[in-house]
């Protein structure tokens, strides 16, 4: 029986995390997910984004980033890591001067993906001993602001 376009069911997931993540060391770190808003498709496990359907997906991440202390300009690297290996030309800096600065980042990336790929959002800071990270926010008769909101979709 011939597939019809309508049987074939894109995969999709928004995830975000209401924790404050300051790394504590000058390695790359894991950014952990802990929230799930919605899913199609993909798992969740342990804070990481498994594919269930292979694929050309669309991955954007925000991270929300700030500092603690200091006015020394500072960098905040983000980029994607699929098997635990790095994926090319998926990094961004950003730059942070003043712990009264809070600036969302965006990253983005097209990439093919197989059945039971893992997904990883990574950080690395310049400076451990100013509090660089991402933050959570929660104002007064708003909604959290998550420190991180990933989108993935299936494109094909």
């Amino acid at each position: 029986m011939e597939e019809k376009e309508s049987d074939h069911r894109k995969a999709f997931g928004q995830f975000s995390s209401n924790k404050t993540q300051r790394p504590n060391t000058r390695e790359p770190v894991k950014l952990e997910l802990n929230w799930l808003t919605l899913v199609q498709m993909i798992d969740f496990k342990k804070g990481d984004i498994v594919i269930k359907q292979p694929g050309i997906y669309l991955l954007i991440a925000c991270p929300q980033i700030g500092k603690v202390s200091g006015t020394t300009p500072r960098w905040l690297d983000f980029w994607v890591r699929v098997n635990n290996i790095d994926v090319s030309n998926s990094n961004i800096r950003a730059v942070v001067t003043d712990p009264q600065e809070k600036t969302v980042v965006t990253l983005n990336v097209v990439l093919p993906l197989n059945s039971d790929d893992t997904l990883n959002i990574m950080m690395s800071t310049e400076s451990m001993d100013e509090g660089l990270g991402v933050e959570t926010i929660t104002p007064i008769g708003e909604p959290i602001i998550p420190s991180i909101i990933v989108t993935i979709v299936q494109l094909d």
